[in-house]
């Protein structure tokens, strides 16, 4: 029997984060080969760890530093436009150890388009920026999440009561705790599998009883291992796990550890937790946007450091919204959060929309679905989307045929066209490739000052679609 894993999570949303301090650079102006002095008593140049915008307006002056996601390391020697993509004469620039290049020049007023590129990095353009300080972070090609692996078993899966007959059995799916960005790769790890099976799950049918040894690919950092233990129902298509369906039976959880890159934990046990660590979750659903028929909802535990526990099994939908969660007392003390998805059906993921209820309690009540966009158009470099109302933002994305992300476009100015500077080389190549728009819902979402934490945590909404284009 094939057990499919179809947990996945569509989110996306700018990295930013909180300011700190920074460095000095190299300053040019209008001709790329005149270097002139920085006056610092013009702008102090400020790095913002994870990327993001502030000390706006733009009058004269750019402060442009190119850093790693996800923190304050620098990215030297990477190249620096100023301009539209059209722009006849745009300032450019590489940045210095400290990762800044330092504009000064008389053109610098109101709005202004950066593109960052690096080599063995995928290239950035932020359309709209309105803030002096600008920290664009640049994602690696491809962009590789460290991983480790860990093995066990579950205490008591034996003494589990067998399936009640030959349609029936018992799964347990082990999960390692999400990071607050839920939307991230690391919390999207291909799971290897053995005749079909994913590794990371236990399994026993009416008519074979084979030891609980499950084999975890996980993220690094601190976490916990979670097995989602449910009774499942074939109904009578053994091959086809489409039409299954999920009775809970309980949860086992580890201990918290903290993993490194690379790392191998063994004879890991996970412990099933009593009846009475559990407790009742009732999700309401909005009406279902238009397209968008299939909606499901997932409640997650914040268990601070050690992550987010997942509750996907049994899924919840508007038929079915009420499941067993862990409680959130004790050892497990912490917060609930619902992500809600709505898709075309439960085979086509796109185009999405996804909301989201933090700190809730149950009954929980999702938002207002936001509309995906639309139109989603690439031709002779010229993009453009239908936007979707209520959006407070827009990005695009370019992806080649392997998945990788190769150019990401945030439009700050809510634009919905846009082009694309000629560079060279030209980060998209030639050939196939795949452009996302996403729209998302940052309440209090200001463009002339934000950080990638802001837009992460402060995420309500979000919406997707996707077009197949030629380069």
């Amino acid at each position: 029997m094939t057990i499919v894993n179809r947990t996945s999570f569509l989110f996306a949303a700018l990295a930013l984060a909180a300011c700190g301090p920074g460095g000095s650079g190299t300053t040019v102006d209008a001709d790329p080969a005149h270097v002139i002095d920085a006056d610092p008593a013009h702008l102090t140049p400020m790095l913002i760890p994870g990327g993001g915008v502030s000390t706006g307006p733009v009058s004269g002056s750019l402060a442009v530093y190119v850093i790693q996601p996800g923190g304050s390391t620098p990215i030297a020697g990477a190249q620096v436009r100023i301009g539209a993509a059209d722009a006849a004469a745009p300032l450019t620039a590489t940045t210095d150890a400290t990762g800044l290049a330092l504009f000064m020049d008389a053109s610098l007023t109101g709005p202004q388009t950066i593109t960052a590129t690096a080599t063995g990095r995928a290239a950035a353009t932020w359309i709209g920026v309105t803030g002096a300080n600008t920290t664009i972070p640049l994602a690696p090609l491809p962009n590789p999440v460290q991983i480790a692996k860990a093995s066990g078993t579950i205490t008591g899966w034996d003494s589990l009561p067998a399936p009640s007959s030959f349609s029936h059995y018992n799964l347990a799916v082990i999960l390692s705790t999400f990071t607050d960005d839920v939307g991230g790769p690391e919390n999207n790890i291909t799971q290897p599998t053995a005749s079909g099976t994913p590794v990371n799950t236990c399994l026993t049918t009416a008519v074979s009883a084979d030891p609980c040894a499950w084999q975890l690919v996980t993220r690094t950092g601190q976490q916990r291992h979670v097995a989602v233990i449910v009774d499942g129902n074939t109904n009578g298509t053994s091959n086809d796990t489409t039409d299954d369906t999920y009775t809970l039976i309980g949860y086992a959880i580890g201990p918290s550890a903290t993993l490194t890159a690379n790392q191998q934990v063994t004879g890991e046990n996970l412990a099933i937790l009593p009846a009475n660590q559990l407790a009742s979750f009732q999700v309401s659903f909005p009406a279902a946007p238009a397209g968008l028929p299939t909606q499901v909802a997932i409640p997650m535990l914040d268990l601070g450091a050690d992550g987010r526990i997942p509750f996907p099994l049994p899924t919840i939908t508007p038929s079915k919204n009420t499941i067993q969660v862990i409680k959130n007392s004790g050892a497990y003390a912490g917060s609930y959060m619902v992500v809600g998805l709505a898709t075309p059906s439960t085979t086509k993921n796109t185009p999405y929309s996804t909301t989201i209820a933090a700190a809730a309690t149950s009954p929980a009540t999702l938002g207002a679905w936001l509309p995906a966009p639309t139109q989603v158009t690439g031709t002779g470099g010229a993009y453009a989307f239908t936007a979707a109302a209520g959006a407070t933002l827009h990005s695009a994305s370019f992806a080649r045929a392997d998945g990788a992300t190769i150019w990401t476009v945030s439009l700050l100015d809510g634009s919905s066209s846009f082009h694309l500077p000629a560079l060279t080389p030209d980060p998209l190549g030639t050939g196939a490739l795949k452009l996302t728009v996403t729209a998302a819902d940052v309440p209090g979402f200001d463009a002339a000052g934000f950080t990638v934490d802001e837009l992460t945590t402060g995420l309500r909404r979000a919406a997707g679609a996707t077009a197949s284009i030629t380069h």
